[in-house]
């Protein structure tokens, strides 16, 4: 089996698992671990053969299901240090919005792969299309309003456990690392903006993948309200971790 990502990896004896949110640089971490030979392939190979059987994403799984389910479900026994990446709310989704958009190579045209909304209606990618080019959105001028469509309304729709959770833009980042019937949270917590302390923490450099290829400053897709929106949506991640916009 390809092991594309890695989540459960070791380093100095100690066994961890990374819980990767969207547009963290979490690919170039797990791809970084795989380089250096940290990644606990029997691990990982259990647990990707188990989502597979579902017909579920692996990548992108929160802090709560690994808790949860998994780590009992795999019989891992010891104790297991869980970490993650965080990053300013409104870059993370402004970078998000690129790649599920704006991206050929990942954008709406490959609705049909990544979409569980096109399996309930075969039309879908197709209606989408047609409404998005009646509104004159994918025109540049109208930048903003195609991202606040998208913000509330398409968003990043795939299949994602627990409950098969359909739409990444309406999760705040503290969903991947707070499990919110026990109140615990991850306690290695690392900023995007400051990922030489996740170097220097295990002794790695980082590679650099997903470049930003949009010319686009995250800020220009904004306006008040939906600077407003992803406020209230990461409000904790804002406040706790002092982000401005």
């Amino acid at each position: 089996m390809l092991l594309k990502r890695v989540i459960f990896f070791n380093k100095d004896k100690l066994d961890y698992c990374f819980i990767h949110i969207p547009k963290t640089a979490g690919t170039s971490f797990q791809n970084t671990i795989k380089k250096n030979s940290l990644d606990n392939k029997k691990y990982n190979s259990s647990y990707i053969h188990f989502m597979e059987n579902y017909g579920c994403k692996h990548d992108h799984v929160p802090f709560n299901f690994i808790k949860t389910y998994i780590k009992p479900l795999l019989k891992i026994e010891k104790k297991m240090h869980y970490l993650t990446i965080i990053r300013n709310p409104w870059e993370r989704l402004a970078s998000l919005f690129e790649q599920e958009l704006l991206r050929d190579e990942v954008g709406l045209h490959k609705i049909k792969n990544k979409d569980i909304r096109n399996i309930l209606n075969s039309k879908y990618d197709n209606t989408t299309n047609e409404i998005l080019n009646s509104l004159d959105l994918f025109n540049k001028k109208n930048r903003k309003n195609l991202f606040k469509f998208w913000l509330y309304y398409l968003g990043s729709n795939r299949k994602v456990l627990p409950s098969l959770n359909p739409n990444f833009t309406i999760c705040s980042q503290s969903w991947w690392f707070v499990d919110y019937y026990t109140l615990e949270k991850i306690q290695n917590i690392f900023k995007f903006e400051k990922l030489s302390e996740l170097e220097k923490k295990f002794d790695i450099s980082l590679s650099h993948d997903n470049f930003k290829k949009n010319k686009f400053k995250y800020q220009d897709y904004y306006d008040q309200e939906t600077i407003d929106y992803v406020y209230n949506l990461d409000k904790s991640v804002i406040d706790n971790f002092n982000y401005n916009f």
